[in-house]
């Protein structure tokens, strides 16, 4: 006897047609309204729909847990060994003076002994089985410490060549110190993905992401993107969107593409408001569905990804911060579980010059937390790919961090799967 998927999202479209999307399998199917009283009922004329029901798990075999099984799968990914990432705040120091920042702007850089601690931190790991190593250079401004990335960054490469460990390194930079020499030293210690934050055309730009003397910064990103040209480095533009500044999309994404290299993507975040110890008084923000409604939007006239595109990774945790084995680092040797909370000592979970010493409640924030026995996260049928959403922005407010919406869903299943 077959049972019901609890992850079955379902709608009827204006034709009168049903649809059927499993968050879990991220399986899709349509049903005529005869045929959707049969799935109802669990009573099928035409075996061959209850067969197409169960390859794509909309449908289950009563000896099967699906809540189990995915439970399973979500605590699997927590504590895997097989891979770490980490993240490495150089400095907390930056040459921008943006408005709205949330980090700790300290003085100073890594320490030699905290890059020492560094290493033997990822050869320990390495020895325990790691087999996937995730670099990215963070700050504060990464690109002020080109020393360290350098000598860090090949330090790092040598440790896991000698293990066979696989290593990936990327990079977080306002963009604005890059020049030929730096853009080589990037290509050559192996970073493959460099994310660059614009925040819509000048004005808005310049307001928001000036340096500490007020000069506007849009002109010179734009033109340091030229140096890109001839390596294989992808640079995601990310544009942090409000209600704002959110018709500069549209002319930014033509700025790119008159860059002509492909290898550079924008893409839109919203911003939001989750450090209730930081005032932002320049971000009118927005909602998850005025969000979605402006990606919408925009995609009639370009091509544009919005975060319910997410329904599609295969992931078994919201971000790797819920994972064991993920930390940002900041220059005094502090580990952190989430990039927002890089800098304020309170929230670290150790020191990478003495890793016994762990802050456990902070730890446990992250991994104590169990989506499929709360409340609402574990009768929510989005729970497949969210996982009950982010627990940094759970922390701070106090709030569920619900990423779709029934109307949210609907618009993303229209696109993705009936736009033709």
């Amino acid at each position: 006897m077959a049972y019901k998927s609890k992850f079955n999202f379902i709608y009827e479209r204006d034709d009168g047609t049903i649809v059927i999307y499993n968050t879990y399998s991220k399986a899709l199917v349509t049903l005529d309204k005869s045929e959707f009283a049969q799935y109802e009922a669990l009573q099928f004329d035409d075996l061959g729909i209850e067969e197409e029901l169960l390859e794509n798990g909309i449908l289950l075999e009563d000896n099967f847990d699906e809540v189990g099984f995915l439970k399973y799968c979500h605590h699997l990914t927590q504590f895997s060994q097989s891979s770490l990432h980490l993240v490495l705040a150089l400095t907390m120091d930056c040459n921008f003076a943006c408005p709205y920042c949330y980090e700790n702007r300290r003085k100073g850089k890594m320490s030699g002994e905290v890059q020492d601690a560094i290493i033997s931190f990822i050869e320990e790991k390495v020895r325990n089985g790691i087999r996937s190593l995730d670099i990215t250079w963070y700050g504060g401004e990464p690109l002020l410490c080109p020393d360290i990335i350098s000598s860090l960054g090949n330090r790092i490469r040598q440790a896991t060549e000698r293990s066979n460990c696989e290593l990936h390194m990327y990079m977080v930079t306002n963009g604005y110190l890059l020049n030929p020499e730096l853009v080589e030293m990037i290509d050559l210690v192996g970073v493959t993905k460099v994310q660059i934050t614009i925040d819509g055309l000048a004005e808005h730009h310049n307001a928001r992401r000036h340096l500490k003397n007020g000069q506007g910064t849009f002109d010179r990103i734009i033109e340091n993107l030229r140096l890109f040209e001839e390596y294989p480095v992808r640079v995601d533009i990310r544009m942090n969107v409000d209600n704002e500044n959110c018709e500069d999309y549209v002319g930014l994404q033509k700025i790119i593409e008159s860059l002509g290299n492909p290898n550079i993507v924008l893409y839109p975040s919203p911003v939001e408001d989750i450090n209730p110890d930081t005032v932002n008084e320049v971000s009118d923000f927005m909602t998850f569905d005025q969000f979605e409604s402006f990606v919408c939007g925009v995609s009639k006239e370009i091509e544009v990804s919005s975060a319910a595109t997410t329904v599609l990774d295969d992931r078994y945790c919201y971000c790797q911060a819920e994972t064991e084995n993920s930390y940002v680092i900041d220059e005094l040797g502090n580990c952190y579980k989430c990039w927002d909370q890089a800098g304020r000592t309170e929230t670290s979970c150790f020191n990478v010059l003495d890793v016994g010493d762990k802050n456990y409640p902070n730890i446990l924030k992250f991994l104590g937390r169990d989506p499929f026995n709360d409340e609402k996260c574990g009768q929510c049928t989005f729970l497949p790919i969210c996982f009950g959403g982010c627990v940094f922005h759970r922390i701070n407010t106090g709030k569920y961090d619900c990423g779709f919406t029934e109307e949210s869903m609907k618009r993303y299943l229209e696109g993705a799967f009936f736009k033709d």
